[in-house]
This record gives structure tokens, sequence and C-alpha cells, in this order.
């Protein structure tokens, strides 16, 4: 049973059901018990409180520290929690453990200044313009509102925002020379189409990297915290699917350009069904091709085969001009990510005889849904800020303002307590804040790293309109 399970890697403990798992960094585990800053419990005549008994002890020093590792008695005298467990310890491995306590929670933080505490948001070069705007708008004005005033015993934010420029392979560098020029405690929403190396730098220097808007996050996340897994999840959703079907198909087809991200689910979806009877063919090609070319692309497909399509909305309607109707009867998928087919009147290009078989692999809320909620939770602070919910942007507006939600819960939980791994935990519990997400479902949890873990497939109604096929698949 490690430490790190119930007190966290910040040392800032937790709380399970009734049970409270106290602080144990160095400034706290040895100095007197202390009530919470600014709170006054509650009293009634004739009662008598009985506070925690980490609150009321005295403070620890090796020999109470010795006896509750291996005895488990607090230094006050009060027997610790059966849940804690008891640990056999040498007097040297109690010295190492209590000189690693002591340093715990000490030193000084990146970002946090003698008076305020700065935050920046990343913009790389390949972000869309009109996104990229519409992240700047919201988080500037929600950053600046949820900020402490000064004088009130906590530093405001100062956001700064990091502008990328050239191509991915000098992004590092620059991240790195800001860092340095000026620290950031965290990153907070910002936007890119390819994040990778960002999430890079945000792992290596073990700075917080907070809900950005992408499509392409990077691997392994133990720094950063993502709205969602991207593309890898619309091929294991897709996966998932198939393989709950009465019968898997023998063959899939699946056309992307390894260029973009649709490489990204496309790999996904072969990486899942590498174990299941069936073959997995990839078409690609690069850049734009005319409608002859298309034609040419796809091979000769069977009517029990299942075609995959990782295409932009230009790519898409390209091919679908190309061929009439579907080369085959087994379905047809789509990226909903990519394909933006809930902007009128993209869907309705769409020709009729395609309508039937096709599915949209759609890992946000059903679209009037979304825009519903939206208007409800974020509509009148958007009017209030002078700014208004576009439809080609509230995905962008919904999902910067929960980032920025999130984090401001987590910052003013943390206090002056201030640990990069503290503020990622509280983060994990402040998830309630992402009600404006462009998602139907975001939770998170202890080490988790991704607020929305699943997706809709979606038919094309004859007016145009995406519809909701089927439950929220989590693959």
């Amino acid at each position: 049973m490690a430490c790190v399970q119930c007190h966290r890697r910040s040392g800032m403990g937790t709380v399970e059901g009734v049970v409270v798992v106290p602080p144990i960094t160095g400034p706290v585990l040895f100095a007197p018990g202390q009530p919470p800053a600014g709170h006054t419990p509650r009293r009634a005549a004739g009662m008598a409180l009985q506070d925690h008994s980490f609150r009321t002890r005295p403070a620890y020093d090796a020999p109470r520290l010795a006896r509750a590792l291996r005895e488990g008695m607090g230094a006050g005298d009060v027997p610790l929690d059966p849940l804690m467990p008891r640990y056999t310890l040498s007097e040297r491995e109690l010295a190492a453990l209590q000189a690693w306590l002591e340093s715990l929670g000490t030193g000084p933080v990146p970002g946090v200044g003698s008076t305020t505490l700065h935050l920046a948001t990343v913009i790389t070069p390949d972000a869309d313009a009109r996104q990229r705007d519409a992240m700047r708008d919201v988080l500037q004005r929600c950053i600046a509102g949820r900020s402490p005033p000064p004088g009130r015993g906590r530093r405001p934010w100062v956001l700064e925002e990091w502008a990328l420029s050239g191509p991915p392979q000098g992004w590092r560098n620059q991240l790195e020379a800001r860092m340095r020029r000026q620290p950031a405690f965290a990153l907070v929403s910002g936007i890119g189409r390819d994040w990778t190396p960002v999430h890079e730098f945000c792992e290596a220097e073990g700075v917080p990297c907070l809900f950005p808007n992408t499509d392409l996050p990077g691997p392994d996340p133990r720094a950063s915290v993502y709205l969602w897994p991207g593309m890898v999840l619309e091929g294991a959703v897709l996966a998932r699917h198939l393989m709950e079907q009465e019968r898997l198909p023998t063959r899939i087809i699946q056309v992307f350009d390894p260029s973009d991200m649709g490489r990204e689910g496309a790999a996904a979806l072969r990486g899942a069904l590498v174990s299941q009877p069936v073959t997995v063919f990839d078409r690609t090609f690069r850049g734009p091709l005319d409608e002859a070319a298309w034609r040419s692309l796809l091979p000769p497909v069977d009517a029990s085969d299942v075609l995959v399509l990782w295409l932009g909305d230009a790519d898409l309607e390209r091919l679908l001009r190309s061929h009439k109707a579907p080369p085959t009867a087994a379905g047809v998928f789509v990226s909903g990510t990519l394909a933006g087919l809930e902007r009128a009147p993209d869907a309705r290009k769409v020709p009729p005889p395609w309508r039937a078989g096709l599915r949209v692999i759609y890992p946000f809320d059903a679209p009037e849904a979304r825009l519903s909620r939206m208007v409800f939770n974020l509509g009148s602070w958007m009017s209030t800020q002078g700014l208004s919910l576009a439809r080609d942007t509230e995905r962008t507006q919904g999902n910067t303002h929960a980032a920025c939600e999130i984090t401001a819960r987590a910052l003013y939980t943390l206090g002056e307590r201030y640990s990069r791994d503290y503020l990622l935990e509280l983060v994990e519990d402040s998830y309630a804040g992402a009600t404006a997400s462009a998602f139907p479902r975001f939770t998170l949890g202890p080490g988790q790293r991704y607020g929305s873990k699943g997706a809709y497939l979606m038919r094309i109604e004859k007016d145009g309109s995406l519809a909701v096929d089927g439950d929220w698949i989590v693959p």
C-alpha cells in the first residue's frame, strides 16, 4: 500500500466517503494541527465540538512519526484510522522518509510570484483563425472575471498568451524560452490542431496543461488533462460498435490522408481489431483529388464490406460526387470531427442514396441538445461579456469556458498551497464546472486525464439534420 494512493502525489490528501486523508507535506506534518483557514465551526449550547484529530494534534517529530507508521498511533495519542496501514521500517528507512516529507511542499513553485499567479494559454499556428479568436475572447474574459481581487489574501491571476510560430519542430524551443522568461503555474485551454509538441513540453516540464481545444492530444498524459482523447476515440468507438454486431464484417476499407489527423482514427480502428477475424485495408491519398481520382481510389468493394471515411468536408464532398451511390450495403462510417456534417448545409450535401447506410461517428452531444444546453448555461454570461454564441464556434466557446471554470474552481480550493500536483488533483474533483462543454457526459477521477470518453453514431435525417442512432458508446 503506497502512501501516494491515499495522500496523493502532492501529499495534500483527499476525501473518500467519510474518510478524510490529511495532508502530510512538511509544513503541515511537522507543525501543530490547524483548523481550516477562515472556517468557524457551528456551535450550540450544551454541545462539545470534536474536530478531526489531525487538526488538534501537536507537531510530529521523529519519534512520533515512527510510532504513527509502526503502531498506528497519532501525534496526539489518538489511534489513526484503520485504513492507515502499519509499516515495518528500519531507523534508516524512517530517517529517509522523514527527510523526504520535510521537503515535500517546500521551495519555490514556478509561476507563483510575490503578488500574482501567472497562467498561460498556447495558440499554435495551425489553429483555425475563427476558432482561435473565439477561444481567446472567452478565456480572457473568464480568467479576468474569476481572478481573485488584489488585497484579499490571494494572488490575482495574470494570463499570458503564448502564440507559437513556424513549423512544429520549433515549438518546443519557443515554449521553453517563454517558460524561462516568465514561468507559468499552469497552461489553461489554448488551441491547436497538432498538439503533440505542446504535450511533450508539458509532460517534460511537469506543468499542468488543462483542457486545450485540440482533436490530436499527445499520448499517455500525466501532467496534461484533455477534454477528450481525440481522433483515437472515434476509431475505438467504431471498433466497439462493429464487434457488438451479430456478424463482424470480413473486410473494412478505410480512406484517409496520412498527413492529416484522420490517420490517428484509422490506426486506432486497426489496432482495436487486430485480434479479430477481419481484414482492414488502408486506401491513402495526399492533397485534394478530383472526381476522377476519387473514382479510381477505391478498390472493388463487395456488398458486405464496411467503408470508413476519415475525410474532411471538402474531400468527403468530392468523393460523394464521384460515387452517386455507396459502393457497399454493409455500412459507411464517417468521422464527425473531420467531416463537420452538423453544419448546415453540409449534411444536405450527402446524396439521398448514401444516407440510409451512412453513420457519423460523433463524439459530442447532439447539435440541438448541445446548443440548447449552452444557451442555458453560457448564454447569459456571454451576453454580459459582449459576446454571442455562433453555430460554427460554439463548441470551442463552450469547451473554453469549461476549461476556465474547472481551473478556477481548483485554484480557489488550492488557496495559497501552491503545488502543480495538487492543482491536478483538484482538477480531477472540479469537473462539475464543465456544464457548457460540448460533451453530454464529462467526468474525471483520480488519475483520469480525459473528461469525455465516448461517442454517438448519428444518422442523417431527410431534412439533412443529424439524429442520434443508438446509445452513447464507451469503448
